[in-house]
């Protein structure tokens, strides 16, 4: 082998990668995207990061119509600390007079059966949940639920005696709801169904005790005689199920029913019984329903939320009705930010892990909102020239950041949830235009039909639906690491790349 003509070569080749790498310096470490730096000779690309204030904020309440998924059930969280959840409903015929086949001495009730349209479920399914039913009171004011209103979800509803069957809660194995089979009676699929049995005694009130001379005459005289259902967990399990009251997506999903089975002698045949269900049903236009969540926050939260310091080391946001956390980036402004061209702005933020417990409680999406109190009302308003908007609604979730990723905490050796919200458009509009750098931010994770202000304090874009919310209701939490956490990977910050104007 000839070892000059070798090193010749070799020369060559290292001069020439040489002049290739020189040619385009990019001082940055990470990957920022394809797209984002323009391949042009001579252009000296730079990084920065700019510190960041946050702190969470105290929980939030949400309000819920009966067209969204309600929640039902017991969380047990040691991180974010205990969440019940019950359901408070109206089911009612599908029309009125509402009348029986046959004379009232002539029904033989059989079973009642409250059924609720089960959707999925948030937190560790494999324990079993326990509910319970109550009539909702017909004595307190507080009680006549509307059905022209949307409540928020601390609504207290008072109640009256129970209902469950023999007074003993109904056990609710999550694993196994979806397991196909069908009602004798009805012949109907009874998979995600969950099938609480009530007293049968309540049957025989609903059977004998009302016609259409009273309750059953029309609609306002039923609501004035029957208010609804209180379906209650026990603080057993910890799960939270997901729970349909009408046909959000599919007129043939109405699951969500009280059924009455009971037989009775045919009025044609003197000795022959026939076997039927009456089902009653939570009416899309008439019916009312609440959704009351109670949080009792651990003692981390606690603490957290009872310290003056305005940065804190760790920030805690779970789905609403949940905590949010405000930020503030002091280093955004036009006299640091002068004669620059932005590749790229982008608010990072990751997880800090508890424990293993962490694998059931999934991260939520979230919205990086700027606010605004100049009219004394707080207004969270979409990102400008980032958040944008389609047939009024909000149509670039995922490219904004709202949605989590994971990545690797060196420091545990764990996979950890991650966020990065694209701020690059915002910060060159501060540098370029002049635009407003007042604001401050909420970071929250909204559930149903969020509108969001369009930057003019005008305008509305819609975030999720009732039928494909961003966020089932407090389902989904994360603990992220804030401004002051002494981990640099898991600190919260502004990382910009960008070019100066010469």
């Amino acid at each position: 082998m000839n070892l000059s003509f070798v090193k010749k070569q070799f020369a060559f080749i290292f001069l020439s990668l040489a002049i290739l790498i020189t040619a385009c310096t990019k001082i940055i470490t990470t990957d920022i995207g394809g797209g984002l730096i323009p391949p042009i000779d001579g252009v000296n690309t730079k990084e920065m990061y700019l510190d960041v204030n946050a702190k969470s904020q105290a929980d939030t309440i949400t309000r819920v119509t009966r067209n969204d998924i309600h929640i039902l059930g017991y969380l047990n969280d040691p991180l974010f600390g205990n969440t019940t959840a019950s359901i408070n409903v109206q089911l009612k015929p599908a029309s009125f007079p509402f009348v029986l086949p046959v004379k009232k001495d002539s029904i033989f009730v059989d079973s009642v059966v409250l059924v609720l349209n089960y959707k999925g479920a948030y937190g560790d399914t494999s324990k079993d949940l326990k509910l319970r039913v109550y009539k909702i009171s017909n004595e307190d004011p507080a009680a006549n639920l509307s059905a022209d209103s949307a409540y928020t979800s601390n609504y207290f509803v008072p109640r009256l005696n129970e209902l469950t069957e023999n007074g003993a809660a109904s056990t609710v194995s999550i694993s196994k709801l979806g397991v196909a089979d069908s009602t004798k009676v009805s012949k109907e699929s009874i998979a995600n169904q969950v099938r609480v049995r009530l007293s049968p005694s309540y049957g025989e009130e609903l059977l004998f005790n009302y016609d259409s001379s009273n309750a059953y005459k029309n609609d306002s005289l039923f609501d004035s005689y029957i208010k609804g259902f209180q379906i209650v967990p026990e603080q057993t399990g910890n799960s939270l199920m997901r729970i349909a009251l009408t046909s959000v997506s599919n007129s043939a999903d109405t699951n969500t029913k009280l059924a009455i089975y009971f037989h009775y002698k045919d009025k044609d045949s003197a000795n022959k019984m026939d076997t039927t269900v009456r089902i009653f049903k939570c009416n899309s236009l008439t019916s009312a329903s609440t959704n009351y969540i109670v949080h009792q926050r651990s003692s981390e939260i606690l603490n957290h939320l009872a310290s003056p310091a305005q940065n804190a080391d760790l920030v805690y946001v779970d789905a609403n009705p949940g905590i949010y956390a405000r930020i503030s980036i002091p280093g955004i402004k036009l006299d640091t930010m002068t004669n620059k061209v932005i590749h790229r702005a982008e608010l990072i933020m990751e997880q800090v892990p508890s424990d293993n417990i962490d694998s059931f409680f999934t991260a939520p999406n979230i919205i990086l909102a700027p606010i605004d109190t100049v009219s004394g009302v707080m207004k969270r308003f979409a990102m400008p020239n980032d958040i944008q908007f389609s047939n009024g609604a909000v149509a670039n979730l995922f490219t904004f950041g709202s949605y989590p990723y994971k990545t690797l905490d060196t420091l545990s050796g764990k996979l950890v949830w991650a966020y990065s919200f694209d701020m690059s458009r915002y910060i060159q509009g501060i540098i370029t235009r002049g635009e407003t750098a007042k604001y401050d931010f909420d970071l929250y994770a909204p559930s149903y039909g969020l509108l969001l202000y369009g930057p003019a304090l005008t305008t509305f874009g819609q975030v999720g639906t009732a039928a494909s919310p961003l966020n089932y209701m407090s389902s989904g939490r994360v603990r992220l690491g804030g401004g002051n956490n002494p981990v640099n990977q898991r600190k919260m910050r502004l990382h910009i790349v960008y070019s100066d104007i010469k």
